[in-house]
């Protein structure tokens, strides 16, 4: 049986990476009998479940620096994984790095497209990939587990919300406030479009300059401050969805988008950039084509306008109850486990 199993992140980001291998830590620590450990910076020891071994190492060093790649070797001969499983990019290089020190099975995950090709990837005993786009360019086999989910009613309590039924029609985003997110252009689209109202969902450096951007719209938009509201908290995402028409993704993303699958499993509308891996999930009419601020104003308002919007995206709702929860994923990357150590069952 798989008594011991240790995640590797290397990155530097908070982002969907990160939150999918805490998310599948956790699942493994209270699903199954194995030991779980997670080795990464010090930064990640508040994300992850109190039931995870912690092991700190500074990931933020080359991944060709000789200490770093020692000190890897030396933890995980230490721990005496069955499975050390590697995310993104640099895990994957330290993996292929150490595999000369150590006797483990060893499995990686591609998250997004710019991972290491298919001549390192086929160093290793299993393989992960979390849609075909991320692995279209590859002649390997994968296993395609998709992002998974877990949805929780939250305990605490938030302020009112537009109601989207005898009010304007509400789109939301929610995303880290960053520039590399685009909110800026979907708050020009909703300047275009007078009826509908955007709920801002997140936090992040750009917020005062998203705010202020809504501020100088308002010389030549009417009404477009009252139409336009800022929130934080990105723990009540389902609280904010259970008030909007239509979620936007405008930003392009490497890998899949975990609002986009909270969205379908809060069975609620998508229109996301189809630069990441959303064209794997997405009709070509719910893809937005780029950024201009037009151009969202028109697909958003072509969205909000189909009166057979809900039912097609009916399929996509009963998928994601089916596939794109968190005990799917991590049942799925389980039976990838098996094939490696094949006496190992997860608890039911």
């Amino acid at each position: 049986m798989i008594q011991t199993i240790c995640h590797l992140i290397a990155s530097r980001e908070h982002g969907g990476l990160e939150k999918h291998v805490a998310d599948l830590a956790g699942w493994q620590a209270r699903h199954t009998d194995a030991q779980v450990s997670v080795i990464a910076h010090p930064r990640y020891l508040p994300t992850l479940d109190e039931r995870i071994q912690f092991i700190p190492l500074n990931t933020d060093r080359s991944r060709h620096h000789p200490n770093l790649v020692w000190r890897l070797a030396n933890l995980i001969r230490k721990g005496e994984y069955q499975i050390v499983h590697g995310h993104g990019s640099k895990s994957a290089q330290l993996l292929a790095a150490v595999q000369p020190f150590t006797e483990t099975h060893q499995v990686i995950t591609r998250h997004n497209v710019r991972h290491p090709r298919d001549k390192l990837a086929s160093a290793f005993d299993a393989r992960i990939a979390i849609s075909e786009n991320t692995v279209a360019n590859s002649k390997l086999a994968w296993n395609v587990i998709p992002n998974g989910v877990e949805i929780q009613a939250s305990s605490q309590k938030y302020g009112p919300l537009p109601d989207p039924l005898n009010d304007k029609p509400t789109v939301l985003v929610a995303s880290r406030l960053i520039k590399a997110r685009c909110i800026d252009a979907l708050i020009e689209a909703i300047s275009l479009l007078p009826d509908v109202r955007l709920m801002v969902l997140g936090d992040g450096p750009e917020k005062e300059s998203l705010q202020q951007h809504v501020k100088r719209l308002s010389d030549k938009v009417w009404g477009i401050e009252t139409r336009v509201e800022f929130f934080s908290g990105n723990s009540a995402i389902g609280h904010f969805m259970q008030a909007a028409n239509l979620v936007v993704i405008p930003a392009e993303v490497e890998g899949t988008p975990y609002t986009l699958i909270e969205s379908l499993l809060h069975r609620r509308p998508v229109l996301a950039n189809r630069a990441g891996n959303a064209i794997d999930y997405l009709p070509a009419e719910y893809l937005l084509d780029n950024v201009q601020a037009q151009h969202i104003a028109e697909k958003i308002d072509c969205a909000l306008k189909n009166t057979q919007l809900l039912s097609d995206f009916e399929p996509l709702f009963q998928q994601a109850a089916e596939s794109f929860t968190l005990d799917a994923m991590g049942r799925a990357t389980w039976d990838v486990y098996t094939q490696l150590i094949p006496e190992a069952v997860a608890s039911q």
